[in-house]
């Protein structure tokens, strides 16, 4: 049950990071820290059932930080975004990397694709896109599963 929360928790702050990419350009520092902080009481709730070894979700995080903050320092990424990606990276571990970059992928193309829709609305999403709209999705989705799939088995 704790563990169910847990995850809950995350899905949450993952949707608000959204909220605030979305409404304000920016996801405040606290989001992914948040995220660092649950994982670590996941961890401490919960062990590893079900999961990869701890070692092999920190390196998935600092990988996913590494690539973000090379496409920070190219301009095509926010650093939040950069920081969410590998927050979130912590949470989905290596077995669902592979979907949850495919459907970062995907709705990051989707996102500039609506961004160059010929309206007002759109054209001001061209310079700085809320990319945690193509971030949090995906892995609130594997986490979902996850959770899913833990209760099915229990």
């Amino acid at each position: 049950m704790p563990e169910l929360l847990l995850l809950i928790a995350c899905c949450a702050l993952l949707a608000a990071a959204v909220v605030f990419d979305i409404a304000r350009r920016r996801i405040p520092n606290t989001v992914p820290v948040a995220l660092l902080g649950l994982f670590v009481l996941q961890i401490a709730v919960a062990g590893h059932r079900g999961m990869a070894p701890l070692w092999a979700h920190l390196l998935t995080a600092v990988l996913l930080l590494a690539v973000g903050f090379a496409l920070f320092l190219a301009g095509a990424l926010g650093a939040g975004d950069g920081k969410l990606m590998a927050a979130a990276g912590l949470w989905i571990g290596p077995p669902d990397i592979g979907g949850f970059l495919v459907g970062v992928g995907l709705l990051g193309m989707a996102l500039g694709l609506f961004a160059l829709l010929p309206f007002d609305a759109t054209r001001r999403l061209r310079a700085d896109l809320p990319f945690a709209a193509a971030i949090a999705p995906p892995a609130i989705a594997l986490l979902t599963l996850r959770a899913l799939a833990a209760a099915g088995s229990a």
